[in-house]
């Protein structure tokens, strides 16, 4: 008689690469005198959905059994007249208002020639990988400081590698 079976056997294992990519971030679409201008930095704020569904993912996504994340991080696209900018400047990430990861001193000088900003701390992203296996997405919310010289449009992309483990099909 035949009295176990190892389920693990059945499970399904892949990794999928999930993305999204914020709404336009528009900054000083207001007229501003220019000597205000010239001595300030203007606020920004995008939030947006991160959602775990692909046509990689689809069909597992009432199955799931774990989810880790590597290569977590976001890129600034489309930011036009910065790259000569070399003011140094903040930014915060936040992750369904709960996770929080924030970058000091960078230059939108390297933002514009496209630099990753890595998001690095272990424990927060297996709580990020946690959330999408709970929740099926996230929510990322982006805010800082820009420039206060012109009007700027710009995008942010989260990106991330997902390994993940599902009761087979």
């Amino acid at each position: 008689m035949f009295t176990s079976c190892k389920k693990d056997v059945l499970d399904a294992n892949f990794t999928t690469n999930i993305s999204a990519t914020s709404p336009q971030i528009d900054v000083n679409d207001a007229p501003i005198n220019d000597a205000y201008r010239s001595n300030t930095l203007a606020p920004y704020s995008q939030t947006f959905d991160v959602d775990l569904s692909n046509p990689d993912t689809q069909d597992y996504l009432n199955k799931l059994k774990e989810i880790s994340l590597s290569d977590v991080r976001l890129q600034f696209s489309g930011l036009a007249g910065l790259a000569a900018n070399t003011t140094d400047t903040d930014f915060t990430v936040t992750i369904d208002d709960q996770i929080t990861f924030s970058f000091n001193d960078f230059k939108y000088s390297e933002v514009a020639n496209g630099q990753d900003f890595m998001l690095n701390d272990n424990q927060k992203v297996a709580e990020i990988a946690e959330i999408l296996l709970n929740r099926k997405k996230i929510t990322v919310k982006v805010e800082g400081f820009i420039p206060d010289t012109a009007t700027y449009h710009f995008f942010v992309k989260f990106l991330a590698k997902a390994k993940i483990k599902a009761e087979a099909l």
